[in-house]
């Protein structure tokens, strides 16, 4: 889980003109380890690379935001989209949770169990991609090796069943649902 990302960000200058605003090796890290943020390790539950976020929807592409690598960003943001990488170890059991988001999600290797919470599992292989809206799942590892997947990440409204009901997210602690900032 220590396979490094590259990333390359293009900007535009105040005259409106094209260019690499970076370009850089980003390294898989363990948010369970903050403010250290090591490398994955066998016991991890999984490895992280945040590449971007923006800070409102639609994008404002003139602002200036902090690089969220290595720093603990929300499973869903409530501002604005944001991507990353996700790298699963083969495992028994993920983690059941449900996210005030609408998902997409590339399996770029490995083999992926994506589960719901009427115990249906979809078994995804690389180049599957799936749409989550909001519910409530769980991403295993169904392979041998390190599973990775690219996930963007948008804000949605909250779902309210035909009863009234308002689904929530899921609580999960300040490691993993950290306050947002502005």
């Amino acid at each position: 889980m220590d396979t490094p990302v590259r990333r390359v960000i293009t900007a535009h200058d105040s005259k409106g003109k094209a260019y690499f605003a970076s370009d850089e090796t980003l390294i898989p890290y363990d948010p369970t380890t903050a403010p250290e943020f090591t490398t994955p390790g066998p016991d991890s539950g999984f490895g992280v690379v945040q590449i971007h976020r923006s800070r409102g929807f639609p994008a404002d592409n003139m602002r200036d935001l902090p690089d969220p690598n290595r720093t603990l960003v929300p499973l869903a943001d409530t501002k604005g989209p944001s991507c990353r990488i996700l790298d699963l170890p083969p495992a028994e059991n993920g983690w059941m949770h449900r996210t005030l988001s609408l998902d997409y999600a590339v399996i770029l290797s490995g083999t992926v169990g994506l589960i719901t919470d009427d115990g249906v599992e979809k078994v995804l292989k690389p180049h599957d991609v799936v749409v989550c809206r909001g519910t409530n799942h769980e991403w295993v590892n169904r392979g041998t090796d390190v599973a990775r997947l690219f996930v963007v990440v948008v804000p949605a409204k909250e779902i309210v069943t035909e009863d009234g009901e308002r689904l929530e997210k899921t609580p999960a602690g300040p490691i993993f649902d950290p306050a947002e900032e502005d």
